[in-house]
């Protein structure tokens, strides 16, 4: 019943179905705001998975994300709410290329700030030079393994294959390579910051093949 008053209230009444949104989630950061202090005043080490998903973080970490189940709701293009030196480390995977060169300097200075003095942060993003490379290389470009993500190739040439990791169907506002990972970091006032290798602890095994890694310190 639930969800069919909010399909009726989607289709008929855009807007009053958008402030109802926007008062729910300023709601949840309340209490996200409350979750926060808590975290803090257990004196425990924090570490951040920032776009975790919808899922509660595990070993110590804690997720950020816009979804129901996460530890911690918040819009991150706003940043991360965590106070100065508060954050041991944060990681993130697959979340940078979802926001455009101005949220990600707002989003990685926010985090800057919010590390203790020595405090990593390591990211993980798809490598768009591997489409660059198919679209001047196509026999030697695979597309079954490199456009899985259903509705956003539109296969009508060999430019869709920048498309495809450019915009993604709308999801993604920027292109990543190796210079320019490290240089966005730097761009934030990381000081430190150079490529690594996978983390099995970390990183997903199933993207490894698309993607490119980073880690800065404070």
């Amino acid at each position: 019943m639930i969800i069919e008053i909010k399909q009726f209230l989607k289709r008929r009444l855009p807007l009053l179905h958008g402030s109802l949104k926007r008062m729910r989630n300023l709601c949840r950061e309340q209490v996200s705001r409350r979750r926060i202090k808590k975290f803090l005043a257990g004196g425990k080490e924090i570490f951040i998975n920032a776009g975790g998903g919808n899922i509660k973080g595990k070993n110590g970490w804690l997720t950020i994300d816009l979804t129901k189940n996460c530890d911690i709701f918040w819009d991150l293009s706003k940043g991360i709410p965590f106070p100065v030196n508060s954050v041991k480390k944060i990681y993130c995977s697959h979340l940078l290329e979802h926001l455009n060169f101005v949220e990600n300097i707002k989003f990685l200075s926010s985090c800057l700030k919010a590390l203790v003095p020595g405090g990593t942060f390591s990211a993980c993003v798809p490598n768009a030079r591997l489409f660059i490379e198919g679209y001047w290389n196509q026999n030697g470009f695979d597309e079954k393994k490199y456009l899985s993500c259903e509705g956003a190739y539109n296969g009508t040439g060999k430019i869709d294959y920048i498309n495809y990791i450019a915009y993604m169907g709308g999801a993604h506002k920027i292109m990543f390579d190796q210079e320019n990972l490290v240089g966005i970091m730097k761009a934030a006032g990381f000081s430190q910051a150079v490529p690594r290798k996978f983390d099995p602890e970390l990183d997903l095994d199933w993207r490894d093949f698309e993607s490119i890694y980073v880690e800065a310190v404070k």
